[in-house]
């Protein structure tokens, strides 16, 4: 379904001028000749938010994202490029207009007066007191506050009077769990709404728990932009292992319990052709110790002997993993994750489950591994596939996440089409007596 757009950043750059001494800020305000030293805190940013969409902006501290935030807020201008909002953005920020000796009804007006929204105050004060959970406090100066009450008061302000964009820049960080699932249920409710939120964060959990799309900011720049899960993936390798991605777009393919290891064979019929296999993606390989080698991967129907692009629950599958020894070493084990469009974990095969046993190759011997399971009767969707192997130490040889797709769709049914939650009963009964 085609979204209208929300908000529309288009080749935004942002400068700041760094002073050595307020002399020279002084002198450069007077038009005289000042040090200074230019700072690119943005450096040609593009992107587009559809209305009803929920977006992540990941990076870690001093990348940007605020400094974004506060363009498409309004509150700077760019020294280059445009950003276009439909709609009334609100910018939540931690304090943002708090005056720690105001109480927390005063700094709710304080801060509607700063956005130049003062004539709703009396409107919005009742859902603020009410969503906030603060009490009596709302009555006590916010330099009493606590961290948690500080955020409680400063989402609460940020909501009230319905925006169209709401814009979070790091608040789910503080205040109990309780709490941050009731402002993530918020900002669900807005997006339910056909509302655009935007979560600025370093949390790669959250990113993939709650958003649809993401953003990943470095040092200003633009350096990934697509599904939340992919862009928050390579953060997190970014961050881990300096690994950096250009999500390149890759062709994606559309557990008897125990894993297999045979000789790989030549292909002996229609079924073993190159297109039923997934090549890995370079970019998405997040481990390598150069000692092994996995070259492709599919699934196959176990009863028809074919590959195939989606899964149905119930039916006998086979996860096929090709790979050789680059080097002399010993594979203790395979393994395999799917995970559901917020990243986490539906499904983990590990050869040592099953009884897999170890095995040693010679460089330049191709093998290839099988996993052999009944599909789970998981919910409809597309899964990310993660796979690799490691050593006899429990050392990663080789490790590829979030590498391509597979569905899995039930058959329709009563039953199966109203169902909700991670797994689809396809059969039960219901008595009263």
């Amino acid at each position: 379904m085609t979204h209208r757009t929300s908000i529309l950043v288009d080749d935004v750059t942002k400068h700041y001028r760094i002073y050595p001494t307020p002399l020279d800020r002084f002198r450069d305000a007077l038009g005289l000749r000042s040090s200074f030293k230019d700072f690119e805190a943005l450096s040609n940013v593009s992107f587009r938010v559809g209305s009803g969409e929920f977006w992540g902006i990941l990076g870690r501290n001093g990348s940007g994202k605020s400094t974004l935030l506060k363009v498409v807020a309004g509150q700077l201008q760019a020294t280059k490029g445009s950003v276009t909002c439909n709609g009334r953005a609100a910018l939540l920020q931690l304090g943002l207009g708090f005056d720690p000796e105001l109480t927390g009804l005063e700094n709710i007006k304080h801060s509607r007066l700063l956005q130049n929204l003062t004539s709703d105050y009396h409107e919005v004060v009742d859902f603020v007191t009410s969503f906030s959970e603060l009490g009596d406090f709302i009555n006590y100066p916010v330099k009493t506050y606590s961290s948690g009450m500080y955020s409680r008061l400063a989402f609460a302000t940020a909501i009230a009077g319905d925006p169209d964009i709401l814009i979070a820049d790091e608040v789910l960080a503080v205040g109990d769990m309780n709490f941050s699932q009731k402002c993530l249920a918020k900002m669900r409710e807005f997006k339910e709404l056909g509302k655009t939120v935007v979560l600025v964060t370093h949390d790669i959990t959250a990113v993939k728990n709650f958003c649809d799309q993401a953003i990943w900011l470095n040092e200003g720049k633009l350096i990934a932009s697509g599904p939340a899960t992919l862009v928050a993936e390579d953060f997190r390798n970014f961050m881990l292992y300096g690994v950096t991605s250009s999500l390149a777009t890759e062709p994606s393919a559309r557990a008897s319990d125990d894993q297999v290891l045979t000789p790989l064979s030549e292909p002996s019929s229609p079924q073993e052709a190159e297109s039923s296999w997934v090549i890995p993606n370079s970019n998405r390989r997040t481990v390598t110790t150069g000692r092994i080698d996995i070259s492709r991967y599919r699934f196959v129907d176990l009863v028809r002997q074919a590959a195939v692009a989606d899964l149905q629950p119930s039916e006998p599958i086979g996860l096929e993993i090709d790979f050789s020894f680059l080097d002399a070493t010993e594979i203790a084990s395979f393994g395999v994750t799917l995970h559901d469009r917020s990243g986490n974990i539906a499904v983990h095969l590990n050869s040592e489950f099953f009884g897999g046993h170890s095995i040693a190759g010679a460089a330049g011997r191709a093998m290839r591994a099988k996993f052999l399971f009944d599909v789970p009767p998981l919910a409809n969707g597309d899964y990310s596939i993660s796979l690799g192997c490691s050593d006899i130490s429990g050392n990663l040889l080789e490790k590829y996440d979030y590498d391509s797709t597979i569905g899995i769709y039930h058959q329709k049914s009563p039953a199966t089409d109203r169902q909700g939650g991670y797994v689809i009963i396809p059969d039960a009964r219901f008595e009263i007596s």
